[in-house]
């Protein structure tokens, strides 16, 4: 075994130089450590440790970002200690944003914008993040090898004694109490270290920073260091049946085997920052290195800087963290550009901030605050522009935050739900669920102890209720919707007949399908009285363009500006609407400077004091208010219901108050909705809001869908990702309001898909009729799969795909085919099929 201080010393960096499994065996062989079991301590001091740490994230990104968030407290904890305040005591700050504030800004969480990195400069940003770097090693993406990634913090550090204790515990209380930290589930970053190799190796060297008060017991210059290992099932006489993790502990291992102490040397600094690309450069006098062998980077393996790589996820994964960490591309690739190798990382929200003009839609991101089951969430959405979205996220439509670190995601077939409608918009929209503010019951209620997916239970499904009805009601969005359509239905090349009327020729000449789509439900013409087109404008009919104040002036009913109280009536169970106006910006309850709040209070009826759960949309001047009406009340009851807007910095806050009048629930039959009855014809609010709303249809049935041909460089081509590969996509227009019209679609088949370009070209046909065939099938296998479509588990964990996903993924599968089918099959005739010739006679 190693004795003297520099061979130590040496040891460690040989070991963090490694980049591969193998090298790291070899380093611990040659010193007669790696096949010793007595210098092998149980990770944790628990035997079975496996069914703990295999249980974390299921991602490896996610279990990643774990490892950062532990370098954020890290620094956070130095910051507070060298003060010599006591971490868990009132004297300490009481959140994460207000230790920024008072370890990094040095001012008090009084400021508007402190303790929020998206406000502070790319200066500050920069030499922040020089205090937290990630690097990432070794060989590229399907190169031999492996890529390994280094995390370095000037945090706290730990003295070699302590490591058992805080690095390698599990289910230890470090942090619990400590309010401005975001690790708390004190699984030590465990869940990295399946993702780790085959072997699951992990590096750790740490020294505790010396400037720390009560730290001079003369181990100010120590360094521990240690591996951690996975032991896999063994076979023959005392196998072990599950895998374990155990860490290298050599120190005493000949007196207790297996219940050593980690190496350690003395040095006043060791080389392990990175600097440009190149890992290991500069000095790290204390904190802690974490290296990662070998680590599983499938599907972001590229360039870490890259679209597509490392750095997008993390930012994904951490939208608001609390710190900038620096990330450095250490591997070879070429490119003589410092900027092209290193890069800081600040999260989602603030690099969305920095490029707002260039990524987001105009008006966007806004907000809106949301309140379900007695609990507060705040939700931002981002609307970005066409082909804009890849860069920062993938599948995830909705993230759900606490603290700026994403615990569970939804994916983006959620703006495809019936109840939601949004699937034009669906590759555009991210939103940021902030679940800060959850008491911690009702976050062990929503999230799974993994941390990275949400459980199945009630609260889950009241939060998606609301969601549902958040999206699908937005003022923005609705614009958004019907401005890209607008766009889209523009660039449409008009034939002389219409794809839509030879679609109804082909319906009504088949006894099938004219039996399936025709018969006793109308395919009707997808326009709506007075509804066709949409207005882009901020709800009061005009079309100038808003500009929101900071703080409101106004904020009153709408169509009844004077009435500070208006009377409603709302079916038992069910969702009471009711629209404002107001003058303010659509960030005004989210944002970080001076933000409005918004106050539901019953004042009067039976349920008195009872917390309800509503949510207030404000888009442009348009605030659309929802409330749920609880089941408890019965039919004739009333409900006294005021809502409250304020901030600082009003000397007064509007008021506003509606009486809610109870009616019976209508029974909704199965099949083709129908439209509801008109509203109140006493609500000054009604303007075709609420449901029944001015403006519907009474038809029900399945529309004629709107049928585009696309291909490469058109613009439809681009908004909904198609790639040559790509069959047809199918959109849902649908307005969740105007449920009596039935289903309304959109095909978009492509006319530049790989296949039926070849068998175009190869086809003695007219071109013209080859693509009316590829296009006609493409529609009818989707009509098929739209009317066949079951009806999924929306609130499963792995929900399965929707209408529109499946459609997109068969007709990408069928491509190949469709055209040989029709051209080949249609020519068959008795002769082809038949066992001998038609007419043989005996």
């Amino acid at each position: 075994m190693t004795n003297t201080n520099e061979e130590k010393r040496c040891m460690a960096l040989s070991l963090l130089h490694a980049d591969t499994e193998s090298e790291v065996m070899e380093i611990l062989r040659g010193h007669g450590l790696w096949d010793d079991p007595k210098n092998w301590r149980l990770y944790g001091d628990r035997d079975g440790n496996f069914s703990v740490i295999g249980n974390q994230q299921s991602r490896p990104e996610a279990a990643l970002v774990e490892k950062i968030v532990n370098a954020v407290d890290a620094r956070l904890m130095k910051e507070c200690l060298v003060r010599d305040i006591a971490a868990d005591s009132a004297a300490a700050p009481q959140s994460v944003r207000e230790a920024v504030a008072t370890f990094i800004e040095g001012v008090n969480l009084l400021g508007d914008e402190a303790g929020n990195l998206r406000f502070w400069s790319a200066e500050r940003q920069l030499e922040q993040s020089r205090e937290i770097t990630l690097a990432v090693t070794g060989s590229k993406p399907r190169q031999p090898g492996g890529t390994s990634i280094t995390i370095v913090d000037l945090g706290e550090g730990q003295t070699p004694e302590k490591i058992p204790d805080t690095f390698l515990s599990i289910d230890r209380e470090n942090k619990l109490r400590i309010p401005f930290v975001q690790g708390k589930f004190n699984m030590g970053g465990t869940g990295a270290l399946k993702f780790c190799g085959r072997d699951g190796l992990q590096l750790i060297i740490t020294r505790r920073c010396p400037r720390i008060h009560g730290n001079r017991n003369g181990e100010e210059d120590a360094w521990g260091f240690t591996v951690v290992r996975r032991v896999r099932p063994s076979p023959g006489v005392g196998e072990v049946r599950n895998s374990v993790y155990r860490y290298l502990a050599p120190m005493g291992a000949d007196e207790s085997p297996g219940r050593g102490g980690v190496l350690q040397f003395s040095a006043p600094s060791i080389d392990a920052l990175p600097a440009r690309n190149t890992a290991y450069s500069r000095p790290l006098g204390w904190g802690s290195v974490l290296k990662l062998y070998e680590y599983d980077l499938k599907g972001f393996g590229s360039h870490a800087l890259m679209k597509g790589g490392l750095l997008g996820r993390l930012e994904l994964m951490l939208p608001g963290i609390a710190l900038p960490v620096r990330m450095h591309e250490c591997r070879t690739y070429r490119g003589g550009s410092e900027r092209s190798f290193e890069t800081t990382l600040v999260g989602l929200s603030a690099r969305l901030e920095a490029n707002r003009g260039q990524n987001l839609e105009a008006g966007f991101p806004t907000s809106a605050p949301v309140r379900v089951g007695g609990e507060d969430l705040a939700v931002e959405i981002y609307a970005f522009k066409p082909g804009k979205a890849e860069a920062y996220r993938s599948t995830q439509g909705i993230i759900f935050t606490i603290n700026g670190q994403t615990h569970a995601d939804l994916s983006k077939a959620f703006f495809s739900r019936k109840r939601v409608k949004m699937g034009r918009l669906g590759d555009s929209l991210l939103i940021v669920v902030d679940c800060s503010r959850l008491s911690v019951a009702s976050r062990e209620d929503l999230f799974m102890n993994s941390r990275d997916r949400l459980s199945n239970g009630v609260l889950r499904k009241e939060i998606e209720v609301e969601l549902e009805e958040l999206i699908s009601r937005h003022h923005g969005l609705r614009e958004l919707r019907e401005r890209r359509r607008a766009s889209e239905i523009a660039e449409r090349l008009e034939d002389s007949k219409p794809l839509e009327d030879v679609l109804g020729e082909i319906l009504r000449n088949s006894p099938s399908l004219n039996r399936l789509f025709l018969q006793g439900q109308r395919l009707n013409r997808p326009h709506r009285a007075g509804k066709e087109g949409g207005r882009a404008d901020n709800g009061s009919g005009t079309s100038r363009k808003f500009v929101g104040q900071t703080h409101p002036t106004f904020f009153r009913f709408a169509k009844a500006p004077n009435a500070d109280r208006i009377h409603r009536s709302a079916e038992k169970g069910r969702k009471c609407r009711v629209k404002f106006e107001t003058d303010v910006v659509n960030d005004y309850f989210t944002r970080a400077s001076v933000p409005g709040s918004y106050d539901v209070e019953l004042l009067d009826g039976p349920l008195e004091g009872v917390d309800v759960s509503h949510n207030l949309v404000l888009h442009n001047g348009v605030a659309n208010w929802s409330i749920l009406v609880p089941e408890d009340l019965d039919v004739g009851e009333e409900l006294t219901v005021q809502c409250t807007v304020t901030d600082a910095t009003l000397i007064e806050p509007f008021v506003n108050i509606a009486v809610i009048k109870v009616k019976p629930q209508r029974e909704r039959p199965p099949g083709p909705a129908q439209p509801d009855p008109p509203n109140d014809p006493d609500d000054p609010t009604n303007g075709g809001e609420g449901p029944g709303g001015a403006g519907k249809d009474k038809d029900a049935g399945i529309q004629m869908p709107e049928i585009y041909p696309v291909k490469e460089g058109d613009q439809p081509w681009n908004n909904h990702n198609f790639d040559h590969a790509t069959g047809c996509k199918v959109i849902d227009d649908a307005d969740p309001d105007q449920s009596g019209n039935g289903a309304k679609y959109s095909f978009y088949v492509n006319t530049s898909n790989r296949y039926f370009e070849t068998d175009r070209k190869n086809s003695r046909e007219d071109p013209a009729v080859v693509e009316a065939k590829f296009v006609y099938a493409n529609v009818l296998v989707g009509l098929g799969l739209l009317n066949d479509s079951p009806t999924t588990g929306e609130n499963t964990t792995q929900p399965p795909e929707s209408p529109e996903e499946r459609v997109a993924s068969t007709t990408r599968a069928l491509a190949p085919f469709l055209l040989p089918m029709i051209d080949f099959l249609g020519a068959l005739g008795p002769e082809e099929v038949s066992g001998g010739e038609v007419g043989d006679e005996d």
